[in-house]
């Protein structure tokens, strides 16, 4: 698929089925919120998301997930726009979200049966499609019955218009009442190295009822790549640059420099980058379908492709957990610290 060319050996990917489903996703999938072009990620070029979509499909990536609420559309406009000159649609595995609308400066939540019609049409119109392979709740929505919003989605999913459903940022408890109304084939939760709270319920839940997962944040905005503790490279103004300010500033950057310190020996033992090795933790650990990386130049394509076709040791596996767990008795002990001086 697709003519790029590459000037390094395309690792061989995997591909792993999502539910019981004829839908097999790529172990990476291709994050576009950045092809938006807005505040959340600063600026973009459309020629440059739609090089980095060419050159991810021509790699073996075969899932592209989005959302209306990336750019205002802008990202679903330019993946569709690319799909079909290209005419290649039938050849990915398209993964857009409901929910989530601009009014004005702020996101609204809205799941009411009406409104998601509505997305339905405009987000299939975007990215002139006719279907869509998965269809995922970006967010609960805290004003409309859990019930409402499966039931509209049994309809999407009973008249062909979506191929799988999913729901994103959901509790066990709440994926259990969607499941009493409609049938649901994937989560998509924040997952990483440093954001582990997935794993105590919702992994053994999805496990149990047969529930694809395919996380987002692997690189927990970029904080796991190192590059703004190691190489000097300057914080971005971005909204979600922000959301992690604490721990990009004393006293946590020192503790996530050190962990990083730890886990990049690890990684250059196999020749890889921290990039490579978080993302390649990631969709092996218990569970995980795929791990979506968001890329917005060829460069970190390259980087991210890297975290294929190798698998660590079970004593350099080991020697993570016990890294990580590190970091958390750390970030404990500085929380108690702080307590009692607030007392």
């Amino acid at each position: 698929m697709g003519n790029a060319t590459f000037t390094f050996k395309i690792p061989i990917m995997e591909y792993r089925q999502i539910s019981n489903l004829d839908l097999n996703v790529s172990i990476i999938s291709l994050g576009t919120w950045a092809f938006g072009s807005d505040k959340w990620w600063g600026k973009q070029n459309d020629a440059d998301s739609e090089s980095v979509l060419e050159a991810a499909i021509a790699s073996g990536i075969n899932t592209i997930d989005t959302a209306p609420v990336y750019g205002r559309g802008h990202s679903e406009k330019v993946i569709g726009a690319f799909l079909n000159r290209k005419k290649i649609r039938e050849n990915v595995i398209l993964a857009t979200k409901v929910g989530l609308s601009w009014q004005g400066s702020k996101i609204l939540h809205n799941l009411k049966k009406k409104r998601m019609v509505e997305e339905l049409d405009e987000s299939r119109k975007r990215l002139q499609t006719d279907y869509l392979d998965i269809y995922q709740v970006h967010w609960p929505d805290p004003d409309t019955p859990i019930a409402e919003t499966a039931a509209t989605m049994n309809e999407f999913y009973q008249k062909g218009i979506v191929k799988a459903v999913g729901v994103s940022n959901y509790s066990v408890e709440q994926m259990t009442e969607f499941l009493k109304y409609c049938p649901l084939h994937s989560l998509q939760p924040q997952y990483s190295m440093f954001e582990r709270s997935i794993e105590k319920e919702i992994i053994p839940f999805c496990i149990e009822n047969k529930i694809s997962i395919i996380t987002y944040a692997p690189l927990y905005a970029g904080i796991l790549t190192g590059k703004f503790f190691f190489d000097k490279v300057s914080i971005p103004n971005d909204i979600n640059r922000k959301m992690k300010k604490a721990d990009l500033e004393e006293p946590m950057f020192s503790i996530n420099k050190e962990t990083l310190r730890l886990l990049k020996a690890i990684a250059s033992k196999y020749s890889k980058t921290l990039t490579q090795l978080a993302i390649n933790w990631n969709f092996n650990q218990a569970g995980i379908t795929s791990a979506i990386t968001g890329m917005r130049k060829l460069s970190q394509l390259q980087d991210n492709l890297g975290s294929l076709d190798w698998k660590m040791s079970n004593d350099d596996a080991s020697q993570i957990e016990a890294i990580l767990s590190l970091r958390l008795k750390e970030i404990k002990m500085l929380n108690e610290t702080s307590k009692h001086a607030r007392q």
